[in-house]
């Protein structure tokens, strides 16, 4: 169960709009007319998109030591 008085007080934002309206924006962008994506390449993008990338790159220099 999550501790809602907790994280709001720690100033997340609780509600789903964000994350709806970014997977909305980031679908539009990967079906966008003539666009042809596949799976990595996808994950590209949703991980450029989303601010990640230095996370992701990270986690996979990690993973491979």
């Amino acid at each position: 169960m999550l501790d809602y008085p907790t994280f709001r007080e720690a100033g997340f934002d609780l509600g789903s709009g964000s994350t709806e309206a970014f997977c909305k924006t980031l679908t539009a962008r990967l079906k966008g007319s003539v666009m042809r994506w596949d799976s990595p390449n996808a994950e590209v993008a949703v991980i450029d998109q989303s601010g990640q990338w230095r996370t992701y790159w990270n986690l996979q220099n990690a993973l491979a030591e």
